[in-house]
Order: structure tokens, then C-alpha cells, then sequence
């Protein structure tokens, strides 16, 4: 499957968790990186940067290298552009997302993915497939 990694997961990935949480999330990471085409935009980059920094005090220069090191030669970031605005307008108004969420059901919608790795249940009312550590 093509799937649009949401940055909750790179954040849990990112931060210091519990022993059992953080085997649970690698776990599913790694089902991620072995079976599917993985996905993700910039926005979803910045929010990890943001999160990291500002929930739970991890450095800048820490997420920067976890992106370079973890994420970016494995997941494809995939651009945002004005063609992506019918769908976020769709997502938002007819489905009720939160705007950065509208962005993320818009890049799938336009790039055609099949699914989101997110535990943002929100995205389950939008028909978009949804997929988490218990999914």
C-alpha cells in the first residue's frame, strides 16, 4: 500500500517513551518501512519539529538529525501545492478537520494514496483508510 505517514507516528518515534509504548511503535514502524510505500509532506515534518520541541523539550538539533537519519531516506515527501486546495477545502468544510488535517486527507486524496498511519481517529469519518498500532 501507499501510505501518508501523519507525524504523530515520528513523533512517539522521536521522543523518549515508555519501554513497552516505544517496542509497540518501532514494531509498527518497521511493519511500515517493510511492506509499504511510504509517504509523507512537509507540513507533517514541521509539525514533528514543532511537537518534539514543544510537548516534550527534545532539541531541535536532535529531531533534525532523527528526521535525516530515520525518516527522510525512507519516506517520500510529497509537495503541497495549489492543486491540493479543492481537497482541502472538501476536508475541511464537509468533514470538519482541523486545517492541518485537511492537508493531510488532501495529499492523499490528490496523490492518490491508500491509507494514513495516524492515531488521529478524525480521519476515520472522511473515508480514508486509517491505520495504527492496532489496526
Amino acid at each position: 500500500m501507499r501510505i501518508l505517514i501523519d507525524s504523530n507516528l515520528l513523533v512517539y518515534l522521536n521522543v523518549p517513551m515508555p519501554e513497552e509504548q516505544a517496542r509497540l511503535v518501532e514494531a509498527f514502524w518497521r511493519v511500515l518501512l517493510e511492506k509499504h510505500e511510504l509517504y509523507t509532506n512537509f507540513l507533517v515534518l514541521d509539525e514533528v519539529v514543532y511537537i518534539s520541541r514543544r510537548k516534550y523539550s527534545v532539541r531541535l538539533e536532535d529531531t533534525l538529525e532523527f528526521l535525516d537519519r530515520a525518516v527522510l531516506p525512507f519516506v517520500e515527501v510529497l509537495p503541497l501545492g495549489p492543486d491540493l486546495y479543492p481537497f482541502f477545502k472538501l476536508y475541511a468544510v464537509s468533514f470538519g478537520l482541523k486545517p492541518s488535517d485537511a492537508i493531510h486527507a488532501a495529499t492523499v486524496r490528490r496523490y492518490g494514496l491508500d491509507a494514513i498511519a495516524s492515531e488521529d481517529s478524525d480521519f476515520d469519518r472522511t473515508g480514508i483508510r486509517r491505520l495504527w498500532l492496532q489496526h
